[in-house]
């Protein structure tokens, strides 16, 4: 079983309009004579601007995301989100599929999510334990109604999905076989502690 990778499944055509249009824009830039500094203050400004050619969102963005996707599903006796390629099936999810306002809700979300979380310490800076008490504290707040975060549950959720279809949450996380077997209709939950990701 290999990895899933949302950026090559049935996007082409979406993707080589996206190049087409990158392609495009640089082009009337360099003709207007615009740097590539000028170039960057106009994505500065651009909520929906790529941060460079086919990829969305940018550096910082990226390791955000990563830091909030290792802490919801760290590395354990197996693999975390970040090595089991979640951030890059977000980060595919917004660059070659999501419309406008699924990158601007995106975009918005995390850079809020990870600036609720910082204080006075950057997430980023922060210990994995450190990291795991203030995203916990949140997430327990979040889902016991004390805070209305709709953007923060479905960032969860979509770390969630995309970690358990990747080829180390399917066949490591879950328990995996590609034909499970007999259908046992009633079965002691000792027996079979892991849920099946077939």
């Amino acid at each position: 079983m290999t990895r899933l990778n949302l950026t090559q499944a049935n996007i082409n055509r979406r993707s080589a309009l996206t190049g087409l249009l990158a392609i495009s824009a640089s082009g009337a830039l360099a003709a207007c004579g615009q740097s590539s500094a000028a170039t960057e203050a106009v994505q500065e400004f651009d909520v929906l601007g790529y941060a460079k050619p086919t990829k969305f969102f940018s550096g910082s963005e990226m390791r955000a995301l990563g830091a909030m996707a290792d802490t919801i599903i760290p590395s354990t006796d197996t693999p975390g989100a970040v090595e089991a390629g979640v951030p890059d099936v977000i980060q595919g999810l917004a660059s070659e599929w999501g419309d406008d306002n699924f990158r601007q809700y995106w975009r918005e979300g995390i850079r809020r999510v990870y600036k609720t979380l910082s204080g006075e310490t950057k997430f980023l800076a922060m210990s994995p334990e450190e990291r795991e008490a203030v995203l916990g504290a949140y997430d327990a707040k979040v889902y016991a109604g004390e805070i209305e975060d709709t953007f923060y549950r479905d960032m969860k959720k979509t770390v969630a999905t995309a970690y358990y279809m990747s080829e180390p949450g399917a066949t490591q996380e879950l328990a995996y076989e590609a034909v499970p077997g007999e259908w046992i209709g009633q079965a002691p939950i000792s027996k079979y502690p892991k849920t099946w990701a077939t």
